[in-house]
């Protein structure tokens, strides 16, 4: 277990690591990139990381820590990540420290520095001026020099020796002898070297303090008479300099008799003080905690100039998300088609894009939705990018997600989605069978009551992701008397080694398949019941005691279940009632909780001979067995064994607004629910009397029969607020 969360790829970030290291303090260590962790120095007391995290995830970091410790030691620049960890540290109660660089003297009375708020404002200072320009700002941001007149004569970019940076410099035009590859940091003499070598007249900096190598910039200007642009930071920043952050983890974790002392004077170590307290604010801990409280108070965004700037590159963005159809060109809609050959970046899964990029084309592999949005805001220079999804955008696609991250994170960025040819389509087209019938499915990382399915629909598609899946498909089928579900499987469709698979449930059970198939399940000549009401003899029954069919229907219809309802049945019986849920919920899940051996005994043959197979028998006494299921948004209680109240205190605290039916004989059953009724936060209460008389034949005459009168108890969980 870590007791410090450290973020921040800067030298000042590399620096405390290695302290932590060497003085054996557990520490976690995150960056934004895989370069970022190479820089990282190594040891059994650090555990590195490179990816990219949100507020959520931060959170849950932070949450696994013990009284842990937050260090924020970020560029000046990565404002919104510096945000992110301060929000995180605030909902969490995280002690945060912000670890600043010191702030290079500003000289604006040297003639020869220029400070600007933006790289918009640098650019538009420049256009009014002559003489080669070297840029020490990155490479993310040179997309904004290229609206100067003969920047690809003028700039010459200083930038970090990697093959995206350099593959995208090229793309704006800034390459040969104009691309300056190496890695900082950069000492006065080499930057002296470069301004001769390529006689610069303006140098372009960020204002990024001793750290960043600004002092060595300044000197070599000012002894080559080489003119600085300096961008000011985005905003004042507070916190504590890297010997005070040094110093403040050596009184915490490494000094014990430190840490004695500052408990004997009062100083604590809480969220609420943050980080630490003490009654003479000049000393060092009280200037942390009042750089800490000003930080906390005072963080801001980027300057308005900073964040126009970052939108008017944005606002030039189109993102088109593509739907590939099976992944050949052949299955590509024109539309689609030319939406991809006229993008400048192409981003998709590996399997994808290998097959529909183009010459020159640059091409960056990834899928998940915050990665592929981060890639495309760091890289503003690529006006026109296409993301390819499989099949069609609409069906089982990622598209869904990455919409909406790409509206959450870049809102200003074009957008417009392309449809494709879904596998169900294509597959049923090569089937030859229409697909108006047909319900879809996907099993890819899901598992769905295909038997249940295959009883309402008849036809289903079914998307599957493993080798061994529909195999294990038809396996469940014949195990449930329904092997005569004709099976067809489409694999590597689209491809030269498409292959189409037909037969039986029971001739596929050890079918072995590419791990992009498909299937079709048909269900022929059977009419399925749409409504409850399975007649009692056709349950397996024992001597256990069954909830009758009109009883049961009743029953149902106050229960209100929807298609995906999670339930208990809670004293399920021979299991009639359990199973006409099951076949109602169709997409949901039933639990039904039984006691009696007999009685789960003839669960189980009722569930097999039904084929439901969102059943799942609970053997044990309610409420007990109840506590480590899912949550659920129904119950029926057929049967409490004298634990109505505790039941129905379980079914409360797991979901306050469940709905429940509860089935009564028993004088002394119904006055234990009232009681319940009245004592819990339950609401729209209906209670009805069901007396039903069957026909018995006798001789030539029919004669009714009275069951036993049940009460129907029908209510609403009333979640409780604050008044």
């Amino acid at each position: 277990m870590y007791k410090v969360l450290l973020f921040g790829g800067t030298v000042e970030g590399r620096t405390v690591a290695e302290y932590l290291n060497e003085n054996k303090i557990p520490a976690m260590v995150c960056v934004a990139t895989e370069y970022g962790e190479s820089l990282l120095p190594q040891g059994e007391y650090l555990e590195l990381s490179h990816d990219r995290l949100d507020e959520k995830q931060m959170e849950e970091k932070m949450l696994q820590m013990e009284d842990g410790l937050v260090i924020d030691a970020t560029h000046p620049y990565a404002q919104v990540v510096t945000e992110n960890i301060e929000a995180a540290c605030e909902r969490t109660g995280t002690a945060y420290l912000r670890v600043v660089r010191q702030e290079s003297q500003r000289l604006e009375e040297e003639e020869t520095i220029t400070y600007v708020k933006s790289i918009r404002e640098a650019v538009e200072y420049l256009e009014g001026t002559s003489g080669n320009i070297l840029v020490t700002t990155g490479s993310k941001e040179l997309a904004s020099y290229t609206s100067l007149t003969d920047y690809q004569e003028r700039i010459y970019a200083r930038v970090l020796s990697l093959v995206e940076v350099v593959s995208s410099c090229a793309s704006l035009g800034i390459e040969g002898k104009h691309l300056l590859c190496m890695q900082g940091p950069f000492s006065k003499e080499m930057n002296v070297a470069l301004i001769h070598q390529f006689d610069i007249a303006w140098m372009v900096s960020k204002e990024s303090g001793r750290a960043g190598g600004f002092l060595e910039k300044y000197q070599a200007a000012k002894e080559t008479g080489c003119k600085m642009i300096v961008i000011g930071r985005p905003k004042e920043e507070h916190g504590v300099e890297l010997e005070e952050c040094i110093g403040y983890l050596k009184r915490r974790f490494v000094s014990e008799e430190n840490v004695t002392n500052d408990a004997k004077n009062g100083i604590t170590d809480t969220n609420a003080d943050n980080i630490e307290s003490a009654e003479n604010p000049e000393t060092e801990s009280g200037k942390i905690q009042g750089t800490v409280e000003q930080e906390s108070v005072m963080q801001e965004t980027f300057t308005r100039e900073t964040k126009e700037a970052a939108e008017d590159i944005l606002l030039g963005q189109k993102v088109s998300l593509v739907g590939i159809g099976m992944g050949t060109p052949d299955t590509l809609t024109q539309e689609g088609k030319q939406a991809l050959e006229s993008a400048d970046l192409l981003i998709g899964a590996r399997r994808m894009v290998e097959h529909i990029k183009r010459p020159g084309q640059e091409v960056w592999t990834g899928y998940k939705p915050e990665e592929i949005c981060a890639y495309i805001a760091a890289h503003p220079e690529h006006k026109n990018v296409a993301i390819a999804l499989s099949g069609d955008v609409g069906f089982y696609s990622g598209a869904k997600k990455l919409l909406e991250t790409l509206h959450r994170e870049l809102p200003v960025v074009q957008k417009k989605v392309y449809c494709g040819i879904s596998s169900m389509i294509y597959f049923c087209a090569k089937l030859e069978t229409p697909w108006e019938d047909v319900h879809p499915v996907s099993l890819h990382g899901r598992e769905c009551n295909l038997p249940g399915l295959l009883r309402i629909y008849g036809k289903i598609f079914a998307i599957v992701g493993t080798t061994d899946g529909i195999a294990k498909l038809c396996q469940k089928l014949q195990s449930y008397g329904m092997g005569d579900v004709r099976v067809e499987v489409g694999e590597r469709l689209s491809y030269p080694e498409e292959k189409i698979t037909r037969g039986y449930a029971w001739q596929l059970t050890e079918l072995e398949t590419d791990s992009l198939s498909v299937v079709l399940f048909t269900r022929e000549g059977k009419e399925t019941v749409v409504t409850h009401g399975i007649p009692d003899e056709a349950f397996i029954r024992g001597k256990v005691p069954m909830t009758k069919e009109e009883v049961r229907s009743i029953s149902l219809s106050k229960l209100q279940l929807t298609r995906n309802s999670v339930i208990y049945d809670v004293g399920a019986g021979t299991g009639s009632v359990s199973v006409e849920m099951a076949m109602q919920a169709v997409e949901g899940q039933v639990y039904a909780i039984e006691k009696k051996p007999e009685a789960v005994e003839l669960l189980y043959k009722n569930k097999e001979k039904f084929a439901a197979d969102n059943l799942t028998i609970i053997e044990g006494l309610a409420p007990e067995a109840c506590v480590d299921l899912p949550v659920p948004t129904h119950a029926f209680i057929g049967g409490s064994s004298g634990n109505m109240k505790e039941i129905l205190e379980l079914l409360l605290s797991k979901n306050p607004k469940i709905r429940v039916v509860i089935n009564c004989i028993a004088l002394e059953s119904v006055g234990e629910a009232m009681n319940c009724l009245k004592e819990l936060p339950l609401e729209q209460v209906d209670i009805a009397q069901v007396q039903v008389a069957k026909g018995k034949k006798a001789g030539s005459y029919h004669l009714m029969m009275g069951q036993n009168p049940v009460y129907v108890i029908s209510c609403q969980g009333k979640e409780e607020t604050d008044e």
